[in-house]
């Protein structure tokens, strides 16, 4: 594993790891909202798995997250961010991409997806408008001083930052969503995993049913039975249920 770094079009330095294997095929992951390219050790293991596999795969943090520069986060930002990763794998020689993605980062998966994207996979994915409150216990003080000055600060437990300032935008990003214009612009089969327990997973699973007949053809729907959003006790079935996901959509060349 290497530690790498580039620019987004903001000028913003992002850091990565790069895990390098000798094809031409790359899996950019990318982190879910308040976390960093680590994804509590989740990226770390996986990557290491599909490295073992063949192929090359990026973790990044996204700007204002993990080492990378500061910012105020909201999701343009974060689509931004997951654009210059892919600019980054072009420019280091790969030829063939797929996105793998974590609750807010599914999201960005599928809305950053272009036809050299050949497949995803995307756990405890944001498929569509969710209400803020539901994703974080936001206290009536944060969306206070958010309103009132433009953003609100989180302290995180983080191996490299204390803090991460969110913009007042994203509260308006989580609720956003046009669940129709983003499913119907991806053009590549996706593995979609959700569990069952956790208001907050139960939520984003029905969100997801709710779009269903959006999603591609080839598409593929697993509810892993007593998993929460984290998926902590449920590694082992990720890791293989992907890495046979990429064997059977994603070559290694």
């Amino acid at each position: 594993m290497e530690r790498i770094t580039f620019k987004n079009e903001a000028g913003l330095t992002l850091v990565g790891h790069f895990y390098a294997a000798p094809s031409e095929s790359i899996v950019i992951m990318t982190h879910g909202f308040l976390s960093n390219k680590s994804s509590s050790g989740r990226f770390d293991r996986f990557a290491l798995k599909l490295q073992q596999n063949g192929y090359n795969v990026l973790t990044y943090d996204c700007g204002g997250y993990g080492e990378s520069d500061d910012t105020a986060i909201h999701f343009e930002k974060q689509v931004a961010d997951l654009k210059a990763a892919k600019k980054y794998g072009y420019q280091i020689g790969m030829k063939k991409f797929a996105f793998w993605g974590h609750s807010l980062g599914g999201r960005l998966s599928l809305t950053c997806y272009e036809p050299d994207i050949d497949t995803m996979v995307l756990t405890g994915p944001v498929t569509g408008a969710i209400a803020y409150q539901h994703v974080d216990n936001f206290s009536k003080e944060q969306v206070a001083q958010c309103e009132c000055n433009g953003s609100m600060v989180f302290y995180v437990d983080d191996p490299w930052r204390s803090e991460i300032v969110l913009d007042k935008q994203m509260l308006t990003d989580f609720d956003e969503m046009d669940q129709a214009a983003t499913l119907e612009n991806v053009h590549c089969p996706v593995l979609v995993i959700h569990g069952t327990e956790g208001a907050l997973e139960q939520e984003l699973a029905q969100i997801t049913k709710q779009g269903a007949e959006l999603f591609p053809d080839g598409t593929k729907m697993i509810e892993l039975d007593g998993a929460d959003h984290g998926f902590m006790e449920q590694l082992d079935e990720i890791e293989t249920l992907g890495l046979h996901w990429l064997h059977e959509h994603f070559s290694v060349k």
